[in-house]
């Protein structure tokens, strides 16, 4: 039976971390769990080292230094590989339900198309279909100008059509990264997400770089999963504005590592970035 290692990313969540391990530590498809402890500074470490620390299938380990979402679950598929060469992970937020069959067609998939990355359709903790289930890589227009009023005017958008989806299988170019099944190989041949990334964009960029050399990503539309929404992220950054600040250092970042933008495409879009963040925190004052 083809079986995978499941990461999970813990920061400051144990008892979420420990909800997620009682519904997928018996699953069949999951031979092992890695717990990273994201070098929480409260007492979640202690917690999930002392509660598995005599179970066989889970590992929990610590990083020593909090370097945001990517780099801790790259230190999570790389301990998976040193120790048990699996050749499929799967990258699951620890506020994730799926279950064991959905898990399995994931894994049919993976194996059949010899692809990179393949998940299910994202739904929101009252069952309903994400906008964002999959999109193609953002153009730099796309990317500066989404969230302004142009964006309306000439619907700019990275998503692909709800068409495109009619199928049960579709080729994409990113999935979100709440719950996505990764060859590990491949993952690692491109060098995993890109660890100077803190937070938010992580799949985009993973996403461009898995295109960029010739690996295939798909959704299985005919399966689903339910995140019950950012429980960690939203106890660090409770202020939207704050969100929207590492969402456009990101979108920055990726701009002009992976796009390489000019200077002055870097001005405009920081202007543009600036302006959104400044009105989204005159509102948070009001």
């Amino acid at each position: 039976m083809l079986k995978c290692v499941c990461v999970v990313l813990n920061y400051n969540d144990a008892k979420t971390v420990q909800e997620f391990i009682k519904r997928v530590e018996n699953y069949k498809n999951i031979s092992n769990l890695i717990i990273v402890d994201n070098d929480s500074t409260d007492d979640s470490y202690r917690i999930l080292h002392n509660l598995y620390k005599d179970n066989s299938k889970i590992s929990v380990i610590k990083v020593d230094e909090n370097k945001g979402y990517g780099f801790g679950n790259n230190i999570g598929v790389s301990y998976s590989w040193n120790k048990f060469k699996n050749e499929y992970t799967l990258i699951s937020n620890p506020d994730v339900i799926f279950t064991d069959e959905m898990l399995g067609m994931l894994l049919d998939v993976i194996r059949k198309k010899d692809a990179a990355v393949v998940s299910g359709v994202q739904l929101t903790k009252d069952k309903r279909e994400i906008l964002d289930k999959a999109w193609k890589i953002p153009t730099i227009f796309e990317y500066i100008f989404n969230n302004t009023k142009l964006s309306r005017i000439m619907d700019l958008t990275s998503r692909y059509p709800q068409e495109y989806f009619s199928n049960s299988l579709s080729k994409v170019d990113c999935v979100p990264g709440a719950m996505l099944l990764v060859n590990t190989m491949y993952f690692k041949n491109v060098g995993g997400y890109d660890e100077d990334m803190f937070l938010y964009g992580e799949e985009t960029t993973l996403g461009y770089k898995l295109k960029k050399a010739n690996y295939s990503s798909f959704m299985v539309n005919d399966v689903s999963y339910v995140h019950i929404g950012s429980t960690s992220t939203n106890k660090v950054l409770p202020q939207a504005s704050k969100k929207l600040r590492l969402i456009y250092n990101s979108r920055l970042f990726f701009m002009k590592k992976y796009l390489k933008i000019n200077k002055v495409t870097y001005f405009i879009a920081s202007k543009v970035y600036t302006r959104i963040v400044k009105k989204v925190e005159k509102r948070e004052k009001v």
